[in-house]
């Protein structure tokens, strides 16, 4: 292919240029030549090398690899593309090597057609379903498989999150990596309250679905020396189980060996109502999770009692709630702790994104000494 040779100071200059004048391939990318030159492919139209315009920059010719189609959309034939150009799939999610679409049902038909070309366009991906909503008792979403590159149709995949990988499964367990800055952030509190209380602590988590939040938690060397963990989907469970043994398996202490969780170390498949009723889950934890954002508030009361009595601990959790009702929904944080014998340290409650033009996906942390 032809290529006009430039200094690489005038690059972007002539790059200008050539797109300006509609000379420019987009075929190929810029490639850099020794000499501090780089060539910036042609394409047909482009005058010759001997014209005045090129100010006795020089042609040359470089054989490169084409580039190929940048969007799952180009594998689909133009006509029936532009007969639909509105109905097609905007976006898509990928969990490990599934990739989840939701399909409109003007093209519901073409839906084989379009996992196709998302397999060829897409090749770490194994399996493409479509999102037909969510459904059950647990709200899992219905996933309805389109195509699979090598036969399997099983959903259940591994994830890569802060250095972990993750077992989710989209169709049987939620799961969602935008909070994946919160779990950072939810380790920085935790590594706060061990350098306050100047030991390991044990963290509890109701609500912990496949048990993201542990993978951060557990790869930090001495941080926790025990868990209350669980979920009332048991197929959230089970891979909660397999993720806890990867993460304990990786962890590794000052000396370089292996840590086994100390006791408490429960996983548990139950009501995070009922975790207190347990007489030796109570006073266990210093960092209490609650994660169930359109019931963590109405749910603290229930998950006080797991808090240790007469220390500095920490309640995070995650609440979706009416704009309109911030002040309202601080308050009865204070007061259900209030009431549950329990004195307010330290308090924020902020919004971490907007959920709709009327609520706010918001991050509540309080640090609370318990009375005995």
């Amino acid at each position: 292919m032809r290529h006009l040779s430039v200094p690489s100071a005038q690059t972007q200059q002539w790059l200008e240029i050539c797109r300006t004048h509609n000379w420019h391939s987009k075929e190929a990318g810029i490639s850099r030549l020794e000499g501090g030159l780089n060539a910036i492919p042609l394409n047909d139209s482009a005058p010759n090398e001997s014209d005045s315009v090129w100010g006795g920059n020089k042609h040359i010719v470089l054989e490169v690899q084409l580039k190929g189609p940048t969007h799952w959309l180009e594998h689909i034939e133009q006509e029936l593309k532009e007969a639909y150009i509105d109905d097609w799939p905007r976006s898509y999610e990928v969990q490990g090597d599934v990739l989840i679409v939701k399909i409109e049902e003007a093209v519901w038909d073409f839906g084989e057609m379009i996992a196709d070309a998302m397999l060829t366009q897409l090749p770490s991906i194994r399996l493409v379903c479509a999102d037909q909503g969510v459904h059950g008792e647990f709200r899992v979403r219905k996933l309805h498989p389109l195509a699979t590159r090598d036969g399997s149709l099983d959903t259940k995949t591994r994830v890569k999150e802060h250095g972990n990988l993750l077992w989710v499964d989209p169709s049987k367990a939620y799961f969602s990596s935008r909070l994946s800055n919160q779990r950072i952030e939810t380790l920085a509190t935790a590594k706060r309250l061990h350098k306050r209380l100047g030991r390991s602590i044990v963290v509890a988590d109701p609500y912990a679905g496949i048990g993201p939040s542990m993978g951060v938690l557990l790869s930090e060397p001495a941080l926790i020396c025990g868990y209350l963990l669980g979920d009332l989907n048991p197929d959230a469970v089970e891979l909660l189980a397999l993720n806890i043994d990867y993460f304990s398996s990786r962890r590794k202490g000052t000396e370089g060996v292996p840590l086994q969780p100390l006791q408490p170390a429960k996983i548990h498949c139950k009501d995070a109502f009922e975790w207190a009723e347990d007489s030796s889950n109570c006073g266990q934890c210093d960092l209490v999770l609650v994660n169930l954002p359109h019931q963590s508030i109405s749910h603290l009361a229930a998950l006080l009692p797991l808090l240790r009595r007469d220390q500095t601990s920490v309640i995070r959790g995650w609440a979706i709630i009416e704009r309109s009702q911030h002040e309202e929904c601080e308050r009865t944080i204070v007061e259900t702790i209030s009431s549950k014998g329990g004195t307010i340290e330290e308090l924020s409650f902020t919004e971490v994104k907007g959920f709709s033009t009327t609520k706010s996906f918001m991050c509540f942390e309080a640090w609370i000494n318990m009375s005995t």
